[in-house]
């Protein structure tokens, strides 16, 4: 599984850490600091003081790239709030350092890198590729746990006094009329299906911008409905996902890296596949 942060409490801010000032009218060269401290600070008054000049002059013209437009103020009060409850400054050699936040330590994804000068500047084009990274990880952690989900789905529809009647389902949504999916629109609790609507956002014709945690998933099952498979894969490929993750009746996930095609039209192999670590 690709590395991903962990640290839940500010880890949406860096998703929704998007700012409501309008874009400035001119591009302001990037300021450099003397200090990763001073640096920090500087970032820190742009965010609370909501001043786009100054954010421009900390992370550059293309600041958007990171702090994208719109009404966010409660990330950023979650932000600030964090920062005022702990902060600091970690260092990785001496040329490269983090500003970490909150009492999980979750650092601010653009880094500060020092210059030949000995000046330090925020490297925007490494946070940019940092925050790809821990999408990527979020998306495969929900994508891992949706697998498991719908395969705990599955051994619920197979052994229900129901409409598995002894076999697995062989789709995500039911067609109309039918039972012969993990989910369908129930009319009450006694007709709930194993699993949530959630499903609907899971498909492979689902749009790119709506696919689940930015994974597409399927279900197969046996001719003789005695075993499946549940398969997910990113919906694009190195920006959504890494990895295509797999379970069978056993409840055991497996991951692999299937490049570019993932698991688009084919019937799934598991050999050879690693399992992910609990």
């Amino acid at each position: 599984m690709s590395m991903h942060n962990k640290h839940p409490m500010v880890r949406r801010v860096l998703g929704a850490l998007a700012l409501t000032w309008a874009t400035a009218g001119a591009a302001m060269a990037q300021a450099p600091y003397p200090t990763a401290q001073a640096a920090g600070d500087a970032l820190v008054d742009a965010i609370a003081t909501s001043d786009d000049t100054a954010l421009a002059r900390v992370l550059g013209a293309n600041y958007r790239q990171v702090f994208p437009a719109g009404d966010h103020t409660q990330a950023i009060y979650r932000f600030l709030a964090a920062w005022a409850d702990r902060h600091d400054i970690q260092s990785e050699g001496d040329r490269r350092a983090w500003l970490a936040v909150g009492l999980s330590g979750w650092t601010f994804p653009v880094p500060m890198a020092r210059g030949g000068q000995g000046q330090w500047r925020f490297d925007l084009q490494a946070g940019v590729a940092e925050m790809r990274r821990r999408t990527i990880g979020r998306n495969e952690l929900a994508a891992i746990d949706g697998v498991r989900q719908l395969a705990q789905a599955q051994a619920q529809a197979r052994y229900a006094q129901g409409p598995g009647q002894g076999r697995y389902a062989s789709r995500l949504v039911s067609r109309p009329e039918h039972r012969d999916g993990l989910y369908w629109p129930a009319a009450d609790q006694a007709d709930a299906p194993p699993f949530g609507p959630d499903a609907l956002a899971m498909g492979a014709d689902t749009p790119l911008d709506q696919a689940y945690a930015g994974y597409r998933f399927r279900v197969e099952a046996a001719p003789d409905g005695k075993d499946f498979r549940v398969v997910a894969w990113p919906a694009q490929y190195r920006r959504s996902g890494v990895y295509t993750f797999a379970a069978d009746a056993s409840g055991q996930v497996l991951q692999r890296d299937l490049g570019g095609a993932g698991a688009v039209g084919m019937r799934i192999d598991l050999a050879g596949w690693q399992p992910v670590a609990q």
